[in-house]
């Protein structure tokens, strides 16, 4: 059995898709399986999944019943995953060649149930990047509600320590990797940081967290509804994480050309 599941839900992604199977394919650590949920996706998704998956057996095409969002196109493949390591990565993003070998590495050194990394944001066609994106040294409830810098393709979890793990489904907030990370750490997990640029996370105008109004309305309603904070400390927490939000998509905004060697 591979030691690590890479799991990425994948709806409507052919124009990325390439660049994404590729950075997975370049990693210096090989003992892996790539689950790719399709999610009802009706451009080309699926079939170049499938081309990709029969020319490397690594690689596995699952599908959901219907377009039924990522939380369950995730869940999808973390009943089918015989890894240890669950690596999670989106359609659109990219990993740098040494993301597993150095999560592992670190993961196994450490003993950690969960981590994450350090990344970059990128422009929507792949051209430009931004600013390192650090994450908090340790992720707990009070990390998670005041800071930012957490990307979900950025996540590490140790089935051994953690392997009830599910998304989930019946959240009804924008943010469901948000809601997945307070589920841990109110169990008592605590995520860690690998101090490493590993990653890259693209930026797109039409995504789900592209309208930052309704984005900043939806995290008020995780911190009253689902955390049932008091209203002064929500508000409190909620000020710390819009104004660490709006500092960080200031500052890591992408700017700069990407050099044909970055990845």
């Amino acid at each position: 059995m591979p030691l690590v599941s890479i799991v990425t839900p994948v709806y409507n992604a052919a124009r990325w898709l390439p660049e994404t199977l590729a950075s997975v394919r370049a990693q210096t650590f090989t003992d892996w399986e790539h689950l790719l949920v399709d999610d009802g996706s009706t451009d080309d998704s699926a079939a170049m999944i499938a081309l990709a998956a029969a020319r490397d057996p690594r690689i596995r095409l699952l599908r959901t019943p219907q377009n039924s969002g990522p939380s369950a196109a995730r869940n999808r493949a973390l009943d089918a995953a015989q890894g240890r390591f669950i690596a999670l990565l989106d359609a659109d993003d990219l990993w740098l060649s040494e993301k597993l070998a150095r999560s592992v590495e670190w993961m196994n050194a450490k003993g950690y149930a969960f981590i994450y990394h350090d990344y970059r944001y990128i422009s929507h066609d792949g051209a430009r990047s931004g600013c390192l994106v650090r994450a908090p040294e340790t992720l707990n409830l009070y990390t998670l509600l005041t800071q930012r810098g957490v990307g979900c393709m950025s996540i590490v979890l140790d089935r051994e320590q953690i392997g009830h793990f599910h998304f989930p489904v019946d959240c009804p907030y924008l943010h469901e990797d948000f809601c997945a990370w307070l589920g841990l750490v109110r169990e008592g997990h605590i995520g860690h940081r690998l101090p490493a640029d590993l990653g890259r996370y693209r930026l797109s105008p039409h995504s789900r967290s592209s309208d930052k109004l309704h984005a900043a309305h939806e995290t008020w309603r995780i911190y009253r509804d689902l955390s049932g904070l008091p209203w002064s400390r929500a508000a409190h927490w909620w000020l710390h994480y819009a104004w660490n939000s709006f500092w960080l998509h200031r500052h890591a905004k992408p700017r700069l050309r990407i050099p044909v060697t970055t990845l």
